[in-house]
C-alpha cells in the first residue's frame, strides 16, 4: 500500500512539475519579438502559447521566413500566420516613341 502512495504521489509530483516548468507567455513574446527584428513589419501575439502573426511584406518568402523563425522558439505550441503579401506594384509602361520626323543636321552638311 505504501508502494501505491509513494507512486501516486511521484506521478503527481512530476505531472506539476511539467506544466510549471513551460515558459509564460510574456517570456515566449520576448522571444519571438527577438526573432521578428529580421522581419521590419510583422508583429506578434502570444496566448497560452499559440503565435499569431500580423503585419504585411513584400513577398511570400518573407512570409515564410518570419513563420519559420517563430516555430523555433521554445513554448510556442502553434503559429496563426496573418501576415498580409504586398500585391506587386507592376513597372511604369515604356515611355512611348516619339513619332514625330527628326532631322538629321549630320546629313545635311
Amino acid at each position: 500500500m505504501k508502494c501505491k502512495t509513494f507512486l501516486m504521489a511521484g506521478m503527481m509530483f512530476l505531472a506539476v512539475c511539467l506544466f510549471a516548468c513551460s515558459p509564460s507567455d510574456s517570456s515566449v513574446q520576448q522571444s519571438v519579438n527577438e526573432k521578428l527584428t529580421a522581419s521590419p513589419g510583422v508583429t506578434a501575439e502570444v496566448k497560452e502559447g499559440v503565435v499569431t502573426l500580423n503585419g504585411e511584406v513584400a513577398d511570400d518568402a518573407a512570409k515564410t521566413a518570419a513563420e519559420d523563425a517563430v516555430k523555433g522558439v521554445s513554448g510556442v505550441k502553434s503559429v496563426t500566420n496573418n501576415i498580409m503579401v504586398q500585391a506587386a506594384v507592376p513597372p511604369p509602361p515604356p515611355p512611348a516613341a516619339d513619332t514625330t520626323m527628326k532631322t538629321d543636321t549630320a546629313a545635311m552638311k
